[in-house]
């Protein structure tokens, strides 16, 4: 018994490449998908730079109170620098430079996006302030309600951040409603 196997060649579509339905369909499922992650992003874009803000809130709250410790007392702005905001802002940077609040720090990455493209002398180049105190040792930590830092907007949905002696951060909105 002999067998024969005859091979013919295999036909080939007219067209090797996607229809214009698969085509159409492909778009539509990464337009689906894209307006899925839109939705998403704005929400998680503000909470992670509410945290980066909570923990730069928490790194100056270290640098002041190393400066505090090794010191012995709050850092005294020079007579007259409040008047001027650059100069206020030059102190607190040269000042606590040295306890790690480098200028990335006062920086809120919400605050930071909102202004940019400002004009950049309009713009803070802090976005904290310091709680002011005499020189003496305990002020800093004599009342527990004494603010050390308040954040200069309220841009993550409950007022002002505001930074207390212990390093709690709550916003101004949950302690005016106490």
């Amino acid at each position: 018994m002999i067998v024969e196997f005859h091979l013919c060649p295999a036909r080939r579509s007219a067209s090797p490449g996607f229809t214009l339905v698969e085509l159409l369909t492909v778009i539509a499922i990464v337009a689906v998908l894209a307006a899925l992650v839109a939705v998403g992003y704005g929400p998680a874009l503000n909470r992670a730079e509410g945290a980066v803000c909570l923990s730069h809130m928490r790194s100056l709250h270290v640098s002041l109170a190393a400066y505090v410790q090794d010191k012995g007392m709050w850092p005294q702005e020079p007579e007259g620098s409040n008047t001027n905001q650059m100069l206020n802002e030059d102190w607190w940077l040269g000042e606590l430079g040295p306890y790690g609040a480098v200028p990335a720090v006062w920086l809120c990455p919400t605050i930071k996006r909102m202004t940019a493209g400002g004009n950049p002398r309009d713009i803070p180049r802090i976005h904290y302030v310091p709680g002011a105190f005499d020189a003496l040792p305990t002020s800093p930590y004599q009342y527990a309600t004494q603010p050390w830092l308040i954040e200069i907007a309220g841009v993550h949905g409950h007022g002002p951040r505001v930074c207390f002696p212990d390093g709690s951060i709550r916003s101004m909105d949950d302690l005016l409603k106490k």
